[in-house]
């Protein structure tokens, strides 16, 4: 290619590109930004009900579990909480309580073994504020076990091994039962308990359960105000020394080291699996409330 026929073929390379520029006019510039905008506007609008379309889902599903669970809880609470069932119970308890202090007046009148009756009267209240207590102040959760007569097979073996225990070292070691000064103590540590436990439920209100809760709900708050502001496990520490109590009440010497050996084992062991869960729900927020608050139960930090 000669020098003239290049700078003929870039003076037309040119005249070419000057052609374009010049047929690209203002107005079709304006055209390609409106048509731009318009196809981006439109992009975001799509996206836009794309998002509020997963949102509604989003809400609807949730909506779905809420109902899913106030059914299941409805059924739960209607097949477990019939008011039938609540009156007979609770006028099972009441029968009890009322002979049985009956019976404890008549027997301290003659300086007898008052403590027996008087007993089976704290387990019959203690049974009737656990219901009452969660049915005032925890409506939600309250069901015909929060009387707890379910407890499990270990509490109605430790209670009844305690009843055969008393009755017989009273019918044949009758010199046990005269420690006054110990079933004194025993009185003290069960009207103690019994009103730590039932301040702890009171308190803790909605956020108090007989079941340990293996996810955090909405609803969940860490309580360290009131009674759990000098002991993280109030309603425990109250169960420990009421049942302790009971037993030193009863001047029961083989159930009351039984009741604290075979307690303290099921509280350390229920105290470390609960916290790890609350560790998770409420993360550095409890590991400071552990550190800085202890629960007064011997030899469990």
């Amino acid at each position: 290619m000669t020098a003239t026929s290049a700078a003929s073929s870039y003076t037309a390379s040119t005249t070419i590109s000057s052609t374009k520029q010049e047929n690209f006019s203002p107005a079709d510039s304006e055209s390609f930004l409106s048509t731009e905008v318009a196809r981006i506007a439109a992009e975001i609008e799509v996206n836009n009900e794309k998002r509020d379309i997963f949102l509604r889902q989003r809400l609807q599903e949730k909506q779905r579990k809420q109902q899913k669970m106030q059914a299941e809880r409805y059924i739960y609470n209607y097949v477990n909480h019939r008011p039938d069932a609540v009156a007979l119970h609770s006028f099972i308890l009441g029968i009890v309580l009322a002979l049985s202090l009956v019976a404890a007046s008549r027997l301290a009148q003659d300086l007898s073994y008052y403590q027996l009756p008087a007993y089976i009267a704290s387990l019959a209240a203690f049974h009737f504020l656990e219901y009452w207590i969660t049915a005032r102040y925890n409506p939600t959760k309250v069901t015909i076990d929060s009387f707890l007569f379910r407890n499990g097979s270990s509490y109605f073996i430790a209670h009844s091994s305690a009843l055969v225990e008393a009755v017989f070292e009273w019918a044949f070691f009758r010199d046990i039962k005269k420690h006054l000064i110990f079933s004194a103590i025993g009185f003290v540590l069960m009207v103690f308990g019994q009103i730590l436990r039932s301040l702890a439920m009171i308190h803790a209100s909605s956020n108090f359960s007989h079941i340990i809760a293996h996810r955090k709900h909405d609803s969940h708050q860490l309580v360290t105000t009131g009674v759990y502001s000098f002991t993280r496990h109030p309603s425990y520490l109250g169960y420990f020394w009421w049942a302790i109590g009971t037993q030193l009440f009863l001047m029961n010497p083989a159930a009351t080291v039984g009741f604290a050996i075979i307690l303290w084992r099921f509280f350390n062991n229920r105290i470390t699996y609960e916290e790890k869960l609350l560790i998770e729900f409420f993360g550095d927020k409890y590991v400071e409330y552990k550190q800085s608050t202890g629960t007064l139960i011997p030899f469990i930090k």
